[in-house]
């Protein structure tokens, strides 16, 4: 195989990278947790999810990919999601045929190709990934190493949070939200429960007459609703048209997305749509 380094010209992609991130392998099994955990990994750099079966195409899709991603110097990390054993995983990024790859970016799937690839034509498609990543400063690098410790247990401030919520003191719940998501930015109990208490303080309040403000209250009443599905599209549908607005209705889904988890099919489903949007 030609090596990854001489096949593109990275010069202008790597100028600052930023700090690294720890994976067990270049090319990791996918289960609901792994895929939280690199859905989180995108937000730093990219991560491509291949889609396999036990075809012989998917096969020889798979070699390609382990030899480019063990030749990208830590450029990628890369995912598999078996067919199979997981069919669930596929179809919630909506793919149902192997061997299939996507690009997972800041928590968004882009699909990259489906059928065999050779090796030219994926590192080509490679190549648009990382200026896509560089444009979107997702250029951190990954190494191999021993899977990351959790974070330590915050159950005293957590605590302190649901005694605020419980009280009525949805202001109070968010400071002490908001102060653990600084101190400690992994922690997903956090962030999920900054943007829940977010979504109940929206609710005590009138929208403002103007329409996107009447969209964004509609769209966060469907998901109170358990419509989450709907309130997605609500927001998807005016995203696709309303450009000037777009910064905000982004912000709002992204917010909904982390209520509802990023393994969530729905929330895959939106994602896969809001990246196909923006790309």
């Amino acid at each position: 195989m030609t090596n990854f380094g001489a096949a593109f010209d990275l010069s202008g992609l790597s100028e600052k990278p930023a700090g690294g991130l720890t994976v067990t392998d270049w090319l990791v099994r996918a289960d609901e947790d792994t895929l939280r955990a690199y859905l989180k990994l995108s937000e730093s750099a990219p991560v491509l999810m291949l889609i396999a079966d036990a075809s012989q195409e998917s096969v020889r899709v798979r070699a390609l990919l382990v030899e480019i991603l063990s030749k990208s110097e830590g450029r990628f990390a890369g995912l598999e999601v078996d067919l199979v054993a997981n069919p669930e995983l596929a179809q919630a990024v909506g793919i149902s045929e192997a061997p299939a790859m996507l690009a997972i970016l800041a928590g968004q799937p882009a699909p990259l190709f489906k059928g065999e690839a050779s090796q030219e034509q994926i590192l080509k498609v490679l190549q648009q990934v990382l200026e896509l990543s560089k444009q979107n400063n997702l250029t951190a690098r990954f190494s191999l190493g021993a899977a990351p410790k959790a974070e330590p247990e915050l159950s005293p401030e957590h605590q302190s949070a649901y005694e605020a919520i419980e009280r009525g003191d949805l202001e109070g719940a968010k400071l002490i939200y908001e102060k653990l998501t600084v101190e400690y930015p992994k922690d997903n109990d956090a962030i999920a429960g900054l943007a829940q208490v977010e979504l109940m303080i929206r609710m005590q309040l009138e929208p403002a007459p103007d329409s996107l403000s009447q969209l964004l209250f509609a769209a966060d009443q469907a998901f109170l609703a358990g419509d989450a599905a709907g309130s997605f599209g609500l927001l998807l549908d005016r995203f696709a048209d309303d450009f000037e607005n777009r910064e905000a209705i982004r912000d709002r889904l992204i917010s909904l997305f982390v209520v509802v988890g990023d393994i969530h099919p729905e929330v895959l489903e939106a994602r896969k749509r809001l990246s196909m949007l923006m790309f």
